[in-house]
């Protein structure tokens, strides 16, 4: 489920919207941001659900009306911190290390 996270949250960088759809990004970006904070899968699927619901307004990018965009900045540093945080969740803790702060694997 974390991996299908950071897959549905890196496709951001294709998505055209207006300014008020990437406003609905924002607060779905605080709410799963909360979620994996907090370790809640339901939470997290909410949210990714919630992404599911504005992938179709990025697929409505060739109807006329408001100017769409690709990600904003500060949207895309939002996206980035949260796919961080998974990524590193999925890899695990690190690796034991001794005194010397080495990984005595490699000694």
């Amino acid at each position: 489920m974390k991996r299908r996270a950071v897959n549905r949250l890196q496709a951001l960088d294709d998505w055209l919207l207006s300014a008020e759809g990437w406003a609905r990004v924002e607060a779905v970006l605080a709410d799963l941001y909360a979620a994996v904070t907090a370790g809640s899968d339901d939470a997290i699927n909410k949210g990714l659900a919630g992404l599911q619901d504005l992938e179709s307004a990025n697929r409505a990018q060739t109807l006329p009306g408001a100017l769409k965009t690709l990600i904003p900045a500060d949207r895309r540093e939002q996206r980035n911190v949260l796919v961080e945080i998974l990524i590193l969740d999925l890899d695990g803790p690190d690796e034991p290390r001794d005194e010397r702060d080495t990984d005595p694997a490699t000694d």
